[in-house]
């Protein structure tokens, strides 16, 4: 059985205008999965407004979900999931929230 315990992502905005998740590189990842609301908790895995499996990384080495259609204002959050294929296996990082 594997320890592997999925990175924290990181999420930033810097423009209230859109939203990036990411998560640095590391040897055997080869997918990252961002599953996400605004203002409104994940009861089950289907229960999600935005979802992306990204498969590969940015120019900066991270793997990174990147969404510029969402307008943040002060107070919203975002509940999301990660999944994060490491050697061949999906691992999850359940019950997440950013706050702006």
């Amino acid at each position: 059985m594997s320890t592997y315990q999925v990175p924290t992502a990181r999420v930033t905005s810097s423009e209230r205008r859109g939203f990036e998740v990411s998560i640095e590189d590391e040897p055997g990842i080869s997918l990252f999965a961002f599953h996400g609301r605004l203002n409104q908790r994940i009861v089950d895995l289907a229960d999600h407004t935005w979802a992306a499996d990204i498969i590969g990384t940015d120019e900066a080495g991270r793997w990174t979900y990147t969404n510029r259609d969402v307008e943040l204002k002060d107070g919203d959050v975002i509940y999301y999931w990660t999944t994060v294929r490491y050697n061949g296996r999906d691992y999850h990082r359940m019950n997440q929230s950013a706050g702006f």
